[in-house]
């Protein structure tokens, strides 16, 4: 390495006579042998300098004296130029080996969570097991228990237990479990006589029903091969039952001027006559005395939702034409009316008296009169 030594010998101080050059330039060989750089610079190398004595010992033949360098003096920079310094590198065991002890360590921290959740799968399919296991002990059990062994029915007034039990259709196979209790409302109520339907279940073998009758506010008269019967007919409009099927009635007016084709209970008047339903039965259920005076009620139409009304009063010739809505007041004023005019001489000769338009006005036979 001749350049090498060179520099060195450049960078070098004169040497005292008698000093052994030869036995330096020895000691410095195996330095340019070294595989870091002369002159490079190393991390800490500047407080190393700063702070430390670097102890020269000459080669020489006499006594050697050991001669301290201060800082900054030739000697000193020379000995720094020449001064490697490095880290004492770790050696490879002992990065693998902390390597290995993290991995370890992430691995049981990782491996604890796993075992938790294979725990927790297994207690899962034991108890889906379990569940399952029940589940078919009762599939084969409760059928039994539930079996439907009693019906009992509220509300019945003038339809029979036997029509309900046999809109039911009970079968032995039937228990609270697979009973359809909506196919059975449909059932029952596919009797014109019931209104509305309500079926309960009692475990562990019993059915409640609580059944709501129609009830007859009115009835109207059809004509049939085997004569003229009454139809009683409820709030809704609805034809639902012949008069002589219902018991304990009460004494109903008639609603005459309409027509039944081919007349099935079931059957519903038309939409235009609700109000004057809903009149009947408002009057029947606050003070029925005013209506009771009448004992026919004749619809006549005038337009397909529109009508007016004829009242013919008990005991009395004269009827009286209204609007299609009755109230207790208009049918007091018209009996009084007609008590006036049966005192009057020749009431006989009225045809009728009209109080649609507030004003009363009667009719005789040969003229009118007001």
């Amino acid at each position: 390495m001749p350049d090498v030594l060179s520099m060195i010998r450049n960078k070098l101080p004169p040497r005292a006579k008698g000093s052994n050059t030869a036995g330096t330039l020895s000691e410095l060989a195996p330095l340019s042998r070294s595989s870091v750089r002369l002159g490079s610079g190393l991390a800490g190398t500047s407080s190393l300098k700063a702070s430390s004595r670097v102890a020269s010992i000459p080669k020489s033949s006499g006594p050697r004296k050991a001669r301290i360098e201060e800082p900054g003096s030739p000697g000193a920079d020379r000995l720094d130029d020449l001064l490697i310094l490095s880290r004492p590198k770790q050696k490879a065991s002992r990065i693998y080996g902390r390597s290995a002890k993290k991995l370890a360590q992430r691995a049981q921290a990782s491996a604890k969570p796993e075992a938790s959740r294979r725990s927790e799968i297994a207690k899962l399919v034991l108890a889906f097991g379990l569940l399952s296991a029940l589940g078919i002990g009762l599939s084969f059990v409760l059928p039994e228990v539930t079996r439907i062994a009693h019906v009992s029915i509220q509300g019945m007034k003038t339809i029979s237990e036997a029509e309900i039990l046999q809109a039911l259709d009970l079968s032995p196979e039937l228990n609270l479990l697979n009973a359809d209790t909506m196919a059975m409302k449909s059932r029952i109520l596919a009797n014109p006589k019931i209104e509305a339907v309500s079926i309960r279940r009692i475990f562990p073998e019993a059915l409640s029903i609580d059944i709501v009758e129609r009830k007859a506010i009115a009835c109207v008269l059809v004509t049939e091969e085997l004569g003229t019967r009454s139809i009683a007919i409820d709030p809704s409009g609805v034809a639902f039952a012949y008069l002589d099927q219902i018991q304990d009635h009460a004494r109903l007016p008639v609603l005459s001027g309409i027509r039944f084709e081919n007349f099935q209970p079931g059957q519903s008047l038309p939409a235009f006559l609700l109000p004057l339903l809903g009149d009947i039965a408002e009057l029947q259920k606050l003070d029925p005395s005013p209506l009771a005076a009448f004992s026919e009620i004749k619809v006549e139409k005038i337009s397909d939702s529109e009508a007016e009304l004829l009242l013919y009063p008990t005991g009395k010739g004269i009827p009286i034409r209204m609007p299609s809505r009755l109230r207790a007041a208009d049918l007091n004023s018209a009996l009084l009316v007609l008590d006036i005019l049966e005192a009057r001489k020749g009431a006989e000769e009225a045809e009728e008296v009209d109080f649609r338009t507030g004003t009363i006005v009667y009719k005789t036979k040969e003229a009118q009169a007001g």
